[in-house]
Order: structure tokens, then C-alpha cells, then sequence
């Protein structure tokens, strides 16, 4: 049996096909270019906003059992995700395995938005899933607030104080094959995926400067300039932006302090210090020495 994984070039697909590899199980990438997949790996176009794409991976002739689901980056995905996973459903396809995020947005049920929209819709079907609710991941370090730390050695933000619990891609992807493969092992259909650590950004900013030998330091801007980021620079759509924001925002505000103690959290390995110190290379910059 086969897992299909689209979004298969994001750094959680990619980390999951190496999983599925290294236990002999069979996969297939779905892939709007293809360019971030390894040659060696079997790759279709898929595009969520061309449904046309969607048939690929079932006319190879594999029998298609999971779905590893990484959504569009659409504030509203459900009108795009339905379609593939109605499609998906009549060529006998089991379980999906959803990708989404540990908020009060992403909670099934009728006020759902965002990818929420898209496991409510799952459980209403009475399909067999797992939603994976996500923490912020680590790696939006590199992503996100890499340039600014390579090129002004500071981090910026709308979050001076409020504690993070940061989740590593290696974390998130060894949970999406336990959900793929044994998904009674979690304590959830719908777990909080974290990591282990509980920070601020002037926190991680401190380890930065630790490991890398020279001062990072944190910095607020406005929500305003953050959403322009989001929505300039990252491409994000302006209504997903404003959530994201507002959702950020709330963190200084300690929203996040609730997943620690909710039962359905599972948490990762990889602490922040030990993904600063692996992925150390990609924050050289010259800069003040301590």
C-alpha cells in the first residue's frame, strides 16, 4: 500500500518520504515543480488550484491507501482540498493524514477556519484521519527571520515576551508516519504536535548568540509591517496574513500556555538549541564577535 504525499516539496513531505524510505514503505510526491524533490523519488504534478492535476497519482496504477495532506496556502483551503479528497475517497483511498496547526482557528467544529475547515470536513465524512495540529515551527527561524539575523543580527517581531513551544521538522514528520502507520499510538485523531522547549524570541535570540559567536538580539516592529512581510515578501494571501498576525499577537499574551497541559499534546525531541547548533551554517553572516 502507498502514501501519497502532496505538498511533497515542503520540508515536513520531503523529511516524511525519507521516513517512509528508510522503512521500506512505499510513497509517491505530489509536487506543483518538483525542484526540491530527489530525482530518485517518484514525482507527479500537483497543483491545488488546477484540479486537473489530481488524477495523476491514481492512473500510475499504485494502490493509493493514505494521504499525507499539506494544504494550499489559501486563509479558506477547504474549496480547493474537498474536491482531491472526494476524488481520493472513490479510488479507495483509507486515511488521510492532515497537516494543520495547534490554534483555537484550527479546532474542528462549525467555527473551524483555515485548515480546521479541512478536518472538521474529514470527521463529518466519517473517513479514518489524523489532523496534525502544529506549533510554530522551528525552521521558520531560517524562513522567516533568517536574512534579518544573517544581515542585521536580529530577530523581528511582534512577540518580545510570549513563551513558543518551537517544533522541528524531523519531529513533525516522525509523528505524520506514526499517524500514517500506527495512528492509535497517539493520544489523539487530532494531537497538538510541539516541541519540547517553552521559549521567547529574545530566548532563541540568546541561543543564537551562544552558538553562533556574535550578538542577536530581538527587535518589535508593528503588526502592520509584519503583515506587509507576510503578504509582500512571503506571498501570502492578505486575509491569511491578518490571521496570522492576529494569532501571533495573541501569543504575547500567553495563548500558547494551554497546549502544555492539553491532553492531546504530543512533544518532539529536537530542543531549539540542538537545531541551532545542526543548522548553524545557515545563519553565517559577518557580524559583531562577543
Amino acid at each position: 500500500m502507498t502514501t501519497l504525499i502532496t505538498g511533497g516539496g515542503s520540508q515536513t513531505g520531503l523529511r516524511l518520504a525519507q521516513i517512509l524510505k528508510a522503512h521500506g514503505k512505499p510513497f509517491l510526491i505530489g509536487s506543483r515543480s518538483g525542484k526540491r524533490v530527489p530525482a530518485d523519488y517518484p514525482t507527479f504534478k500537483f497543483d491545488w488550484h488546477d484540479f486537473s492535476t489530481f488524477q495523476a497519482p491514481f492512473a500510475a496504477g499504485d494502490k493509493i491507501d493514505s494521504v499525507f495532506v499539506v494544504g494550499p496556502d489559501d486563509y479558506d483551503p477547504l474549496p480547493f482540498v474537498k474536491p482531491f479528497i472526494d476524488l481520493a475517497v472513490e479510488k479507495g483511498v483509507k486515511r488521510f493524514v492532515v497537516l494543520s496547526a495547534c490554534s483555537e482557528h484550527n479546532e474542528r467544529g462549525p467555527n473551524a477556519k483555515e485548515m480546521g475547515k479541512v478536518h472538521t470536513y474529514v470527521h463529518e465524512k466519517g473517513l479514518d484521519y489524523v489532523a496534525l495540529r502544529l506549533g510554530w515551527f522551528t525552521e521558520n527561524l531560517i524562513t522567516i527571520y533568517g536574512d534579518g539575523i544573517k544581515e542585521k543580527n536580529v530577530i523581528e517581531g511582534v512577540v518580545p515576551n510570549g513563551r513558543i513551544s518551537f517544533v522541528a521538522v524531523d519531529d513533525i514528520a516522525e509523528v505524520a508516519f506514526k499517524a500514517i502507520t500506527d495512528p492509535d499510538s497517539l493520544p489523539s485523531r487530532e494531537p497538538n504536535v510541539l516541541g519540547p522547549d517553552f521559549v521567547s524570541y529574545k530566548d532563541v535570540a540568546a541561543i543564537l548568540t551562544e552558538v553562533l559567536g556574535r550578538v542577536i538580539t530581538y527587535q518589535t516592529i508593528t503588526a502592520e509591517e509584519l503583515k506587509r512581510r507576510y503578504t509582500e515578501i512571503y506571498c501570502i494571501d492578505e486575509e491569511y496574513a491578518s490571521a496570522v498576525v492576529k494569532i501571533e499577537q495573541g501569543i504575547e499574551n500567553g495563548s500558547e500556555e494551554k497546549w502544555l497541559s492539553d491532553p492531546r499534546t504530543v512533544k518532539g525531541k529536537v530542543g531549539v538549541r540542538e537545531w541551532v547548533e545542526k543548522n548553524k551554517n545557515a545563519f553565517e553572516a559577518a557580524g559583531s564577535a562577543i
